[in-house]
């Protein structure tokens, strides 16, 4: 293939791929212009929090009446989670969440109105926080340095706070369905450097630890309720793209909208999806 040829190949390549991509952001920004008259959403709230201590410990040699359960004593040990209030953490997450998808656009409607949720003359899911759960644990962070010919090796015990959440989803009018998965976590800040003393020549470790509140974990529920709406967001509009897209094509780029910019960009991460349509 000569010089010229070459050139117009990947001229009329690029031309494609341009068109294609052209697309689907077309098809985007379609989706988001308009959502607020085609979406309609039913947020069904989670009905409670479950709090895990995921350490593990051994009680063989611990008698335990046997009025007490095992979880009580495991959840009392915990750092942070037992001082957690279920209705604050789930009241942060909700809002979040919902108060997000409004400035988007959608039209949000909660269980109470579920009669304005049925007459909405619009494209209409019911989204349901199936299972919220929040975990503690035990994280090990281990620091490991060589200096010269000294080894330096400390493990530091961080706490480790996980936001699990399942989700269904699911179309008012028919029976289409999906279930997803999304999980975020928090950990206390660490930050650590390994220096060689000047005059003993021996390894000394500066670290500081800046450890989680119960106000973190709250503010985590509020940014993860954002973020899930983004996915959700992202979901209908990738989803979008694939409906209209033209007939025997596929896709070659799908996006994730930046609300507060509002953006365009590469679709990166969302719900993870983990069952099929019925």
């Amino acid at each position: 293939m000569n010089t010229r040829i070459k050139f117009r190949f990947f001229l009329l390549l690029s031309v494609f791929l341009f068109s294609a991509c052209t697309i689907e952001r077309k098809l985007a920004m379609e989706f988001i212009k308009h959502k607020e008259y085609k979406v309609a959403i039913l947020v069904v709230p989670p009905y409670s929090l479950d709090l895990i201590n995921n350490n593990e410990y051994n009680f063989d040699s611990v008698y335990i009446p046997e009025d007490i359960y095992l979880d009580s004593i495991l959840f009392q040990q915990t750092n942070l989670i037992k001082h957690i209030s279920d209705s604050v953490y789930l009241e942060n997450y909700l809002n979040g969440f919902i108060n997000s998808l409004q400035k988007s656009g959608f039209q949000i409607f909660l269980p109470d109105e579920l009669d304005a949720f049925k007459d909405a003359d619009s494209q209409s899911y019911i989204f349901k926080f199936a299972q919220v759960e929040l975990s503690e644990e035990i994280y090990p962070n281990v620091v490991s340095e060589k200096i010269s010919d000294t080894k330096f090796y400390k493990v530091f015990e961080l706490n480790l706070v996980t936001a699990n959440s399942w989700f269904e989803f699911e179309a008012r009018d028919s029976a289409w369905a999906k279930v997803f998965f999304a999980e975020d976590a928090v950990i206390d800040e660490f930050s650590a450097e390994v220096k060689l003393d000047n005059s003993s020549k021996n390894p000394i470790l500066y670290y500081s630890i800046d450890s989680l509140s119960v106000a973190d974990v709250y503010q985590m529920a509020t940014d993860v309720g954002i973020k899930y709406a983004g996915y959700l967001t992202d979901y209908l509009m990738n989803n979008y793209i694939r409906e209209h897209y033209p007939p025997s094509l596929n896709p070659s780029i799908f996006f994730h909208y930046e609300a507060e910019q509002k953006m365009l960009f590469p679709f990166s991460e969302g719900f993870q999806e983990i069952t099929k349509e019925k």
